[in-house]
């Protein structure tokens, strides 16, 4: 690839996530939602994330697919790199409400600020979502998302979180089918 080229969604290594993975991932978490929350989460929030605040997840995430002993309950977990470069990841499965909309969720699709736009998201959702019923939850106001999930099937169904997490409050997207 040319270094003017912008790379498409095939340039990218989806996989598991390794123990490598742990401090560039963590890092590219807090930078993520950063990005994503300011002015939708608490300010003092947002300022306190770091990688530290994510370090926890991903390395037990890591650990777990290190010791082949991640649950056989339907979770499914992958990172996307290009060039050994973080790039995004997906976390989804089984629902985690008792009045769950469908039997799949959703947890988690994070795409880096740099290579948003260039069709990575979606190459998540059809590899490790799939096309089946699922549901997600997001923070009211991130029209981005809304917009995003929309193109693949999902709608708001009006359901909204009562408890304010970080000073956001969480509407849910579903698609039947």
């Amino acid at each position: 690839m040319r270094g003017d080229e912008v790379p498409g969604p095939a340039a990218y290594l989806v996989r598991h996530p390794v123990m490598t993975d742990v401090e560039p991932f963590a890092a590219l978490h807090a930078q993520v939602w950063q990005q994503t929350y300011r002015g939708l989460m608490d300010d003092e929030v947002v300022d306190g994330l770091s990688a530290d605040t994510f370090r926890p997840l991903w390395y037990s995430v890591a650990q777990a697919y290190a010791r082949d002993a991640v649950p056989a309950d339907g979770r499914r977990i992958r990172v996307a790199v290009l060039d050994d470069d973080p790039a995004g990841w997906l976390m989804c499965g089984p629902a985690r409400d008792e009045d769950a909309p469908t039997p799949d969720q959703l947890w988690a699709l994070n795409v880096a600020p740099g290579h948003q736009g260039r069709g990575l998201g979606a190459r998540l959702m059809a590899e490790v979502l799939g096309p089946g019923p699922a549901y997600l939850w997001l923070a009211e106001g991130n029209d981005r998302a809304v917009r995003f999930y929309r193109r693949h099937g999902f709608e708001l169904d009006g359901a909204v979180s009562d408890d304010r997490h970080a000073g956001v409050r969480e509407a849910r997207m579903v698609r039947r089918g």
